[in-house]
């Protein structure tokens, strides 16, 4: 049996978070064993990792340069000896394939599940990034993606050969008309009304500003159209955005949900899916949506495009338009 080791940064509701879910509950137990070791402490998911894998570490790393968390994690590995190690996201790309290297083990897969864009990142740390996303290239054997648009961006860096492997999304039946009429009366929602919704973390990359604004639009025309905004995030941004919706004249119509362990119901629900991020990977919510038969309306920006021709499955725009 092979033991593998995944390092992730935290057990977080999020995309990159959930396809690795996903992966340890279907990998072939007889021939695999998996531990898991967080980087960055516990989060809303810890339990269900608990109960996929063989074992999990938490780590309580603090700050980019972290070298006590470091030295945990290559005591970790070099303990376990496995044969590969498997680090998703940025930072547990640095901290898991440098501390695999270390340990001298066989095999070292990195993820990159996004193109690494921010706005709110400093001209300091982008070079940073750069930087350091070239060494992790440099320290991994076998590099992995989940569209073409990041393997594009990642080849700035150096990564040769990614595998593009796109995300996976379990099958699952429409919910029942009666779950449908409990999230309009949960929420407060007359029978009849246009539902639109994003499924989107709060955080200033998903630009949900814009999509208050294209609202308004939506609302001159629709009195009575909802919009569903379901994800956690940051509190000083959600907070800022519910400013905005009062100052447009929209709050009464715009539901912040907050984390929801029912996304796929609330997309079963609306009509139209949204989401107007500055930058993708590839969103599990459009997935779900399109799995769902609802048509999409998004940014053309990162691997997006991969999974919409726009006119087909939905439309898609340019980041900050909220007119079209």
């Amino acid at each position: 049996m092979t033991n593998i080791v995944y390092v992730i940064p935290r057990p977080e509701i999020g995309g990159a978070e959930k396809q690795l879910l996903r992966l340890i509950e279907n990998l072939d137990r007889d021939r695999f064993q998996p531990t898991i070791i967080f980087l960055d402490g516990k989060g809303s998911l810890l339990e269900e990792f608990r109960a996929a894998a063989h074992k999990i570490i938490v780590l309580r790393r603090r700050g980019l340069f972290d070298l006590v968390t470091f030295a945990r994690l290559l005591s970790e590995i070099r303990r376990i000896r496995p044969g590969t190690v498997h680090a998703t996201l940025y930072i547990a790309n640095l901290f898991g394939g440098w501390a695999a290297r270390l340990a001298g083990v066989p095999r070292i897969i990195v993820s990159q599940r996004g193109l690494g864009i921010d706005p709110t990142h400093s001209r300091l740390k982008r070079a940073t990034h750069a930087v350091l996303n070239v060494f992790i290239g440099l320290i991994s054997d076998v590099r992995v993606v989940n569209s073409k648009a990041i393997a594009d961006r990642m080849a700035i860096y150096g990564w040769e050969a990614c595998h593009v492997i796109h995300n996976g999304i379990i099958d699952r039946p429409f919910p029942s008309e009666n779950r449908m009429a409990e999230l309009r009366l949960e929420f407060g929602i007359p029978e009849k009304s246009l539902i639109l919704a994003s499924v989107s973390r709060i955080d200033p990359k998903k630009d949900l500003e814009t999509l208050l604004r294209s609202f308004r639009l939506i609302l001159s025309r629709r009195p009575t159209a909802y919009l569903l905004i379901a994800g956690g995030g940051f509190a000083d941004y959600q907070t800022h955005l519910e400013s905005v919706a009062d100052t447009l004249g929209v709050a009464d119509h715009v539901k912040f949900l907050g984390f929801r362990d029912d996304v796929y119901d609330i997309l079963a629900l609306c009509h139209v899916s949204l989401l107007s991020s500055l930058t993708e990977g590839l969103p599990n919510a459009i997935l779900e949506s399109m799995l769902l038969g609802k048509p999409v309306v998004s940014t053309n920006v990162g691997g997006i495009p991969e999974l919409i021709s726009d006119g087909v499955e939905g439309h898609l725009v340019q980041t900050g338009d909220c007119e079209t």
